[in-house]
Parts: structure tokens; C-alpha cells; sequence
């Protein structure tokens, strides 16, 4: 309420100070450009081949599965639909959406929850590495690869 009070007696002090004062043309400005965002791209089929998993109190260590798959594990990313995709252990889709997407200049972060874990991916839209992560209050696991267009 005190903001709104505060702008109306600010307004109410520039109109009488500009109704006092001459009026000079503004010099002309240009307006801003837009910033161009790139368009999303086409789904990507990323496989992760080297992972690392920590535990608190256990440190780190080599992993040779992604959570139940084994490695090299593999994942549909369709950013228009934003979801990630892969094959459940017992051969069914496990899809998991993707909350937020944003680019940080070549790279593109892409993040969600599954269940009780988080998750991490950043692929990049010229280099064909790709870093994923998931975390749960006492576990993270780090896994390594590469992206293609999906055919």
C-alpha cells in the first residue's frame, strides 16, 4: 500500500514540475533488439557409456550400470516434448519429463525429478558429450557419453 501511495505523489510531482518546464524533443534511440533465441532441437538419442556413483560416508567409485541398466545405457531426449526416454529394466518405457530447460551458450541444461531422485543432463547443441547426473539425499551418480540426432 505504501508503494502505491509513494507513485501516486511521485506522479502527481512530475506532472506539475513537467508542466512547468518547456518541452524538448527526446533525442531519438534505437529501439532494443530482440534477443534471438535458438530454436529447440531436433530429439536427440544420447547413450551413456562411463559412470561414477558417490555415497555419503563410501566416497566414489566406477559404476558399470545406470541405476538398474546396464552400461552403455541409452536415452531419447525430445526437447519439444520435454521428456527424456529410455527402457525400463524389465524392457518397458520409462519416461521422466523435463521441469526446466535453458541454454548457457552452446550447451543446453535439462532438469527434472523421477520419483524420490533428481536429475541433471546437459548435452550441447555442436559437441556430441553429454554429462548426466541424478542425486537422492545420500547418493549421486555421474554418468558420461555422447548425443546424435535421432534418426
Amino acid at each position: 500500500m505504501m508503494r502505491i501511495v509513494l507513485g501516486a505523489a511521485f506522479a502527481v510531482a512530475a506532472s506539475a514540475a513537467l508542466a512547468q518546464t518547456p518541452t524538448v524533443p527526446a533525442p531519438a534511440t534505437a529501439a532494443p533488439a530482440a534477443s534471438e533465441v535458438p530454436p529447440l532441437p531436433a530429439p536427440f538419442d544420447c547413450t551413456l557409456d562411463k559412470a561414477f556413483v558417490c555415497e555419503a560416508g563410501k566416497g566414489c567409485a566406477p559404476a558399470s550400470t545406470l541405476g538398474e541398466l546396464p552400461l552403455p545405457s541409452r536415452m531419447l531426449v525430445h526437447f519439444g516434448k520435454q521428456i527424456i526416454a529410455s527402457t525400463s529394466k524389465a524392457g518397458l518405457p520409462h519416461i521422466s519429463s523435463i521441469a526446466s530447460m535453458a541454454s548457457a551458450g552452446d550447451g543446453l541444461i535439462l532438469q527434472g525429478v523421477d520419483g524420490h531422485t533428481a536429475w541433471v543432463m546437459q548435452p550441447s547443441r555442436s559437441n556430441p558429450g553429454v554429462t548426466f547426473t541424478v542425486v537422492d539425499h545420500d547418493t549421486v551418480l555421474t554418468a558420461f557419453g555422447t548425443c546424435k540426432p535421432a534418426q
